[in-house]
């Protein structure tokens, strides 16, 4: 106790608060320190969905709990609506994988329309792809297809965004998730699923305030959310969360 007072009378307050938020922490991952409620890090459900998506590789040098639990809540509300699910930018599909097996989606009567290069960025877009790190990417198509055996109403479109997106043959979707890591596939994207979007539908951006590496993709957002009219509700994980009226 004494030591506590100590420190708060030599410390300013915030720095002194920030060290109090530290040693009181309930859950700590994925950039995001909580002193609230997180019954999540609990429920063996979600550890259960998490540690397959992990499983995949997808995020071989990250711990994306938060992210991940995020989009698992997002896609369940997404459930309760008409209309399928699309995942732009799926690499190995940890972050679908996880959604999938949470939700039992063989019980949804959903499609799960995934969309990738699955080699990572197309040699178009290399060069302006600043602040990623592109050898970390590499040819992943047959361990995807191999993840997504199981659900045989996950269609795996191979091939870069926008020109699959003509592939993707359903006119309602529930849940769109863009992780494309460039501003030129991913309002391309947005533009093409915004008017199938459904009423409620959910749109999960990944990246959308994650650092200063991806404010391109912000303002780029921005601006098509003043445009179309819609609002992006920032998470403190970095990800962008955009419901549609």
């Amino acid at each position: 106790m004494f030591a506590s007072k100590l420190i708060s009378a030599v410390l300013p307050k915030p720095l002194y608060q920030g060290i109090n938020i530290y040693r009181n922490r309930r859950a700590m991952s994925d950039g995001v320190i909580s002193t609230h409620v997180t019954d999540f890090v609990q429920d063996q459900k979600f550890q259960a969905a998490y540690a397959k998506g992990k499983a995949t590789g997808s995020w071989p040098n990250a711990d994306p709990m938060w992210r991940t639990y995020n989009a698992v809540c997002a896609a369940r509300h997404a459930s309760r609506l008409a209309g399928d699910f699309v995942e732009c930018g799926v690499n190995r599909g940890g972050m679908s994988l996880a959604i999938m097996e949470y939700l039992d989606f063989n019980s949804l009567g959903k499609r799960f329309f995934l969309l990738d290069t699955y080699r990572g960025f197309p040699d178009e877009l290399k060069a302006s792809a600043n602040g990623h790190d592109l050898a970390r990417y590499d040819d992943c198509y047959a361990e995807v297809a191999k993840t997504f055996a199981p659900y045989p109403r996950a269609i795996i479109i191979r091939g870069t965004v926008p020109e699959t997106l003509s592939k993707v043959d359903c006119q309602q979707v529930a849940y769109l998730s863009i992780d494309m890591n460039h501003p030129v596939p991913e309002i391309a994207a947005m533009r093409f699923f915004w008017p199938r979007l459904v009423p409620g539908g959910v749109v999960v951006l990944d990246d959308y305030a994650y650092s200063e590496s991806y404010s391109a993709q912000k303002k780029a957002f921005d601006d098509l959310a003043t445009e179309l009219k819609f609002t992006i509700f920032i998470m403190p994980t970095g990800q962008g969360l955009i419901f549609k009226g």
